[in-house]
């Protein structure tokens, strides 16, 4: 369904773009009215599902393919506009990136599948959901989702199949796309009836059922904030208490959950592109020149079969995406990594686009507040102003004048404070997670500092890939058994292994320093490929580090501080390096309280918002007063340690005694780092 530059004349092109300039403008109107800072996350994830969904090709009739939009599920989900506002950023994505749709024909391609295809299936769906109830949601939505996609289609029918009439030559041949109306629309809507349709349908309907399950309601008043209220209510109102759970409402018309498992679905969805691969052929009416002419014979038989000459003009001159990304959709079937990649790189890419620029557009929107319990409200109030009064929902008027003058909300303080926070917590729950009955947290410091840091020098000595997966899967096995939380484990070691890891991962992936056969081709000229044992070394570096970072978790993370500095000095670390070690941590979580009391106390003593100049200027000046507030309590407590017999040595108020159960621990873990070594 993406229109090449070639096949539209550029008064088409520019027509077309006129008619979406006013969507675009009012569709950022709406999106910013409507939408807040919480579903813009949610709107970057469904236009990247948007666009990845586009990349599985589905065999069509005569040998062409057809691919589902997921147009329709992006207005079910977040409305027409936000609809409107997503597919056209994965259409950028598409035609800057890899070249699928013309720069030219990007306001035609945003008109049919931007445009008309969400507004129409929503439009169907809304219909049908009113007479059928929201039970019947999925239902509802694929039958919008048919409809919308068929609509879409014929607005591209339409679209090429005037070009003829309009532009030809004296001889009657067509100046772009050759074939008239009457061949167009049975052609578009053969294939998107039969094929593409039933597809759409499928998917729109799978994942707003997978919605409703989740808790994420569609665009409009949540389903199960209305069950939820009808079974609560009581005679002369509702009264929800502490014993009602909270409910993930905004102020507005939205409930919208946690979309953390739709971003993990995502993902399981781009590893299964290389599908879209197994249908070989080309979309119809997306040819080359050289495709154009061959169906021409085809319809207008041998010898009268010619290639347009503003096609062959357009096509010569034209833009194909970015050098090394526009063959990622090889026919062959075998260039299937690379469709990953793409698929990775693209859908990254336009949900950093999309959530930044919605950050961009709501930046001096008020912010949102959680409503979790609500008090003595009757349920006509619940359903109709979103679980508030109409007096605290209504926005106030703007037009009053008010004493404080009008600033850009400032976040940088709230930022820094948050991180504050989050530090002096993440120490905190260390701690906690040390005094769980796990496996390791029975087990002797000294054997665990012994055995973990052993693990981690075999870890770096591994040059096999099977015995680096066994190590990381033991290491997983340990906080297992420990009762760590394996998704905050996992978070931790690979959001920040890859960022470190990149700068020599990359280069080792590339022919240029590890030779062998190529994979993939990045740029054409000058060549740069990434080739096979590069791909190898490179993830066997980063399984190397993500695996030795998983040890060295594990043990701070079952270990009491103070037990593992007495560990280390019983392994003869020098006693020096022991106390800075440890007066660096203690001064780490004072510092860390003192800032954040700071900022507590400036946050609530400053009246209206701040710019970001002011809240630089107050780190700039913290940072200082920190620092000397430091230097006064390093003092004093050096003293008091001093005053209190402190001579270098540390001591706890326990006294470690090495067990059976240390020695047959120390025993099956340096078994392992035996076994690991001899088949490094």
């Amino acid at each position: 369904m993406h229109i090449p530059d070639s096949v539209l004349s550029p008064i088409t092109c520019a027509s077309a773009g006129v008619v979406m300039a006013p969507v675009w403008s009012i569709a950022a109107r709406r999106v910013r009215r409507t939408l807040g800072t919480r579903q813009m996350p949610l709107l970057a994830l469904g236009a990247a599902f948007c666009f990845t969904i586009m990349m599985f090709n589905i065999p069509a009739l005569g040998g062409t393919t057809a691919h589902p939009v997921a147009g329709t599920l992006l207005a079910v989900m977040l409305g027409p506009w936000a609809a409107c506002i997503g597919i056209s950023a994965a259409l950028l994505i598409q035609a800057l990136f890899f070249g699928d749709g013309g720069i030219l024909a990007y306001g035609a391609n945003c008109f049919t599948m931007a445009f008309v295809l969400p507004f129409v299936g929503y439009a169907v769906y809304r219909l049908l959901s009113t007479f059928s109830g929201r039970a019947r949601d999925p239902l509802c939505a694929a039958i919008g989702a048919f409809v919308g996609i068929n609509a879409a289609a014929l607005a591209v029918a339409v679209l090429l199949g005037i070009q003829p009439a309009l532009f030809h030559e004296a001889n009657g041949h067509a100046l772009y796309f050759p074939f008239d109306l009457r061949i167009t629309v049975p052609a578009m809507l053969g294939t998107h009836l039969l094929i593409a349709g039933p597809a759409e349908a499928v998917v729109t309907a799978l994942v707003v059922r997978y919605l409703g399950t989740l808790g994420i309601s569609v665009y409009g008043i949540s389903d199960a904030v209305t069950s939820f209220i009808d079974s609560t209510t009581a005679p002369g109102g509702v009264r929800l208490g502490k014993a009602a759970p909270r409910l993930p409402l905004k102020l507005g018309e939205y409930s919208i959950a946690p979309t953390r498992r739709l971003w993990i679905g995502l993902l399981l969805l781009i590893a299964l592109t290389p599908l879209g691969l197994l249908a070989t052929g080309e979309a119809w009416a997306e040819w080359d020149a050289k495709g154009v002419a061959e169906q021409t014979v085809r319809q207008f038989g041998s010898g009268r079969g010619y290639t347009p000459k503003g096609f062959e003009a357009a096509e010569a001159h034209g833009y194909h995406g970015l050098p090394g990304l526009q063959a990622y959709a090889a026919g062959d079937g075998r260039n299937w990594l690379g469709y990953i990649g793409a698929a990775l790189l693209g859908a990254g890419a336009l949900a950093s686009l999309v959530f930044v620029g919605g950050q961009v557009l709501l930046r001096d929107k008020p912010a949102e507040v959680d409503v979790g319990v609500v008090e003595d409200a009757t349920p006509l109030e619940l359903r109709s102003h979103g679980a508030l009064p109409r007096w605290l929902s209504t926005p106030p008027d703007r037009s009053l004048p008010t004493a404080i003058p009008k600033k850009r909300q400032n976040r940088y303080v709230e930022r820094t404070l948050a991180e504050l926070a989050a530090a002096a917590a993440a120490g905190l729950q260390s701690d906690r997670w040390a005094q769980r009955g796990g496996l390791l947290q029975g087990i002797d410091a000294r054997a665990k500092v012994l055995t973990l840091l052993l693990l981690v020098l075999v870890t770096t000595s591994v040059h096999r890939l099977p015995v680096l997966v066994a190590l990381y899967g033991l290491g997983l096995a340990l906080g297992l058994a420990s009762r760590l939380p394996l998704g905050l484990m996992l978070r931790r070691v690979w959001l920040a292994v890859p960022v470190f890891v990149a700068a020599m991962a990359v280069p080792l992936a590339l022919t240029a320093v590890t030779p062998g056969r190529e994979l993939f081709t990045i740029v054409a000229s000058p060549h740069m490929a990434v080739s096979r044992p590069g791909l190898v070394l490179a993830g066997m570096l980063t399984l190397r580090v993500a695996t030795a970072v998983t040890f060295a978790l594990i043990l701070t993370w079952t270990t009491r501080w103070n037990d593992l500095l007495q560990a280390l000095r019983a392994l003869f670390v020098p006693r020096a390096f022991l106390t800075v070690l440890a007066m660096t941590y203690r001064y780490l979580a004072v510092t860390l309280q003192t800032a954040s009391d700071a900022f507590t106390a400036r946050r609530s003593r400053t009246v209206g918002p701040s710019s970001n100049l002011e809240g630089r200027q107050f780190i700039g000046s913290s940072i200082g007063a920190l620092f000397g507030k430091s230097l006064a309590v390093a003092e004093e407590v050096h003293a008091a340690m001093v005053s209190r017999g402190f001579r270098g040595e540390v001591r706890t108020l326990a006294h470690p005694r090495w067990r059976i159960a240390d020695t047959v621990a120390a025993v099956v873990l340096c078994s392992a780092v035996a076994v690991a070594w001899a088949h490094r």
